[in-house]
């Protein structure tokens, strides 16, 4: 009799659980995403899905000389930053954030600004998942 009184109460005074519990770990990304104008929705299912919202994800293993001992992808190209921008786009970070190579991805302003490019000029298709039946 007691645990539904208790149950009563706690649905009365609101949850037991902070609030902060229940908000999107990526929330954070928003005021980004409005600043470069890419879709708050699409965005931030890609930032959970491709690096958890942690803006330093590489989806590669390096050797202590820097060599790439593994990556995800089986073309040999390895994805960087917050929305896994792939090495292919070379040209393209160099062009959208200046000299200082791929490693520029790992910053946010980076990895955004270069994803709005992408997404300006393709869509979301730089970042569709491949099936292994295509």
């Amino acid at each position: 009799m007691i645990r539904p009184i208790l149950v009563s109460l706690a649905l009365l005074l609101g949850s037991a659980v902070p609030a902060q519990a229940h908000k999107d770990p990526c929330a954070w990304l928003i005021p980004h995403l409005k600043r470069y104008r890419l879709p708050q929705k699409e965005f931030l299912y890609i930032a959970k899905r491709e690096s958890g919202c942690n803006p330093k994800a590489i989806n590669a293993k390096f050797d202590k000389q820097g060599n790439v001992t593994w990556t995800l992808n089986k073309n040999g190209s390895i994805d960087r930053g917050l929305l896994q921008i792939n090495s292919i786009h070379k040209p393209t970070v160099r062009e959208v954030c200046g000299k200082g190579g791929l490693d520029l991805l790992l910053t946010l302003d980076c990895n955004l600004k270069v994803g709005s490019y992408l997404y300006k000029r393709y869509g979301l298709k730089p970042w569709a998942v491949v099936s292994s039946s295509s």
